[in-house]
């Protein structure tokens, strides 16, 4: 491995394990200059939106904490801006009936069976110019699979949208992206009476907490 390699290998372990450590480009800053609003004041206020050219992953550490209602923000934001998304669905898990139809309209939606089939479709759907949304939902993703996924192919993907204009967003039941520029954390279960009360409200109270923020993505060797 040459030295700017090992330079570079060796910022990414540092940002890994100690993301408030000054010079390691991991450090919390002001919200990024382009984002992707979301409609979530927690997110846009806090964050402003989801980084644009950039990855961002989303752990859904508890059940029922609210990523369905995320993510039909994120469907109803951008099917108001004419935005194209596309979901890729790696256990063939995504409910399209529990939308309205008109919030579907800009939605590509990829259904696979295997993580890594999902992997290799986000790979492609990264570098898609005609896209301003790609969500790879790992929710249901096995645990192995997910230890078996190298930080080379994560990196992979943050250099697939750096030149690209979209915002890339990994669901995952638990931190698992290396290369994630901005790192969100829904953890608190809704409870059972919250079923019935208006879901465009329930959405405003999401508030995932912030657990990264970088100022720019480290470059990776993989």
């Amino acid at each position: 491995m040459s030295a700017p390699a090992k330079l570079s290998a060796l910022r990414r372990l540092l940002a890994d394990r100690f993301p408030s450590v000054p010079g390691t480009g991991a450090e919390p800053l002001a919200p990024p200059a382009r984002g992707l609003p979301t409609g979530i004041p927690a997110i846009d206020d806090t964050a402003g939106g989801l980084p644009l050219s950039a990855v961002t992953e989303l752990v859904c550490a508890a059940p029922s904490c609210g990523s369905q209602l995320l993510i039909g923000a994120l469907l109803s934001r951008t099917r108001t801006t004419r935005t194209r998304v596309a979901l890729v669905d790696s256990a063939d898990s995504f409910d399209p009936e529990s939308f309205p139809p008109d919030h579907l309209a800009h939605l590509l939606w990829v259904r696979c069976r295997q993580t890594a089939e999902a992997l290799q479709a986000v790979d492609l759907l990264a570098r898609d110019a005609n896209l301003g949304l790609v969500v790879l939902d790992l929710r249901l993703a096995p645990e192995a699979d997910l230890r078996r996924t190298p930080a080379t192919q994560w990196y992979r993907l943050q250099r697939a949208v750096e030149p690209a204009d979209l915002a890339l967003v990994v669901v995952t039941p638990r931190a698992a992206v290396p290369s994630a520029q901005l790192r969100l954390v829904l953890e608190t279960s809704q409870p059972t009476a919250a079923w019935d009360e208006d879901r465009a409200a329930l959405t405003r109270q999401l508030a995932p907490a912030r657990q990264r923020q970088r100022r720019q993505l480290l470059t990776g060797t993989g």
